[in-house]
């Protein structure tokens, strides 16, 4: 027998076989997925394409969506300017210059300046008739004897006292707004100023008016006139009345402090001057070279608080 034309036949039926199977199954695909493998490469790129978690904005995007166009992006260099710095709020930058000038309700130095005495250096008028205190002004810790006090026993002066015409115009000591105008014991009026209007630690006084030319509410400026000196004081002589100025300090124990020792910058020295002017001449008017001892502050005769 010949082997080649054997060898052929048999080849012949392997191939119609093989044809036969393939042609008759009937997924064809999945026939081939089965008995062929999948390449390695093609199974690690499916795999990492299933798991890549979707993708997020990132902190740098965000923003930026959120910022006006005019603005950069935030960066380290460049943050996003708001009222937080991670995760904290930051203060208010107005809200902090506000903090920073304003005095505490709780300060022990008054809020506002003086920027007068309550009258004129020119309002003092000399005159031989006898004072009470042979003086036409009694300042801060002037010790009145206790012969004429009420308490019968020696006080120290709380508020500075002046003794001048009838008529004469008082004028407000400060730059604020009028909280009260109590009447006093006297049947006159207290004529108070604050800073915002309202009764607070701090009142500066003006006492013994009438005729007040103001009322609660109403703003006032250093050297404004508020009303008149009053007649009250017995002690004065015909046609003299007394007025008193103070700056009160609420608590407690309520307590005057010198209001001379805080008079604004831009007339202290001024307003010292005319002060050694008018105690001096005084002097030499009266001939008692004794009535006014220098002081550090001119018109401070004590510098701590006074009761009442």
């Amino acid at each position: 027998m010949n082997i080649r034309p054997a060898a052929l036949l048999l080849s012949i039926a392997v191939i119609f076989v093989g044809v036969y199977f393939y042609t008759s199954t009937p997924n064809n695909e999945a026939f081939v997925s089965k008995e062929i493998p999948v390449p390695v490469e093609y199974k690690i790129t499916e795999t990492v394409a299933e798991e890549k978690p979707a993708a997020t904005e990132s902190p740098t995007d965000s923003s930026s969506a959120s910022l006006p166009k005019t603005f950069p992006a935030p960066t380290e260099v460049n943050p996003v300017r708001s009222r937080t710095s991670n995760g904290v709020k930051q203060p208010d930058p107005l809200a902090k210059i506000a903090q920073e000038t304003a005095v505490p309700s709780s300060s022990d130095e008054p809020p506002l300046k003086l920027k007068g005495i309550g009258v004129n250096f020119e309002d003092f008028k000399f005159t031989k008739e006898k004072l009470q205190f042979d003086r036409l002004f009694m300042g801060f810790g002037f010790v009145i004897p206790g012969s004429s006090s009420s308490s019968g026993q020696n006080k120290s002066n709380p508020q500075p006292t002046y003794v001048v015409p009838l008529g004469t115009p008082v004028r407000s000591i400060v730059d604020g707004i009028v909280a009260a105008i109590p009447t006093l014991w006297s049947g006159d009026f207290s004529i108070q100023v604050t800073a915002d209007g309202k009764m607070q630690k701090w009142v500066y006084e003006t006492e013994h008016v009438i005729n007040p030319k103001v009322k609660v509410g109403d703003r006032v400026t250093a050297g404004q006139i508020i009303g008149e000196v009053s007649n009250f004081d017995r002690g004065a002589p015909a046609g003299y009345g007394t007025v008193e100025i103070g700056i009160l300090k609420g608590g407690p124990t309520p307590e005057h402090v010198c209001p001379f020792a805080y008079l604004d910058d831009s007339v202290r020295e001024e307003i010292f001057a005319k002060m050694r002017n008018l105690f001096q001449t005084w002097e030499d008017y009266t001939g008692n070279q004794t009535l006014y001892p220098d002081s550090e502050i001119p018109g401070c005769l004590a510098t701590s608080p006074i009761e009442g």
